[in-house]
C-alpha cells in the first residue's frame, strides 16, 4: 500500500475516532464480517496477554489456535510498541 493511501486511511480513522457508531459502521463496510471479527479477537488476545492470562487459556476461551495467540504475544513483546502504547492510553 502506498504511503499516500495509508495516510488517507489513517487520517480517516483519526477523523472519525470520537464517533464510535460511525467508526463501527465504517469498519463494517470496509471489512468482511470475518475480517472484522478476527481484528476484534486479535485485540482481545493482546489485552488478555497484557493482563497476564496464559496463552493456552486464551486459545481455549477465544476459540483460536495457539499460533494466533503466540503471534499476538510476539507482537506485544517485539514490535515497535504500538500495542503497548495503545493499551496504556
Amino acid at each position: 500500500m502506498g504511503i499516500k493511501k495509508e495516510k488517507n486511511l489513517i487520517e480517516t480513522l483519526i477523523n472519525i475516532h470520537n464517533d464510535s457508531k460511525l467508526l463501527d459502521t465504517f469498519l463494517t463496510d470496509l471489512l468482511t464480517p470475518s475480517e472484522y471479527e478476527e481484528i476484534k479477537k486479535r485485540w482481545e488476545i493482546v489485552k488478555m496477554l497484557n493482563n497476564g492470562v496464559n496463552q493456552h487459556k486464551i486459545s481455549k476461551d477465544l476459540h483460536v489456535g495457539i499460533a494466533t495467540v503466540t503471534r499476538g504475544s510476539r507482537a506485544l513483546r517485539d514490535s515497535k510498541g504500538g500495542f503497548k502504547k495503545v493499551l496504556y492510553l
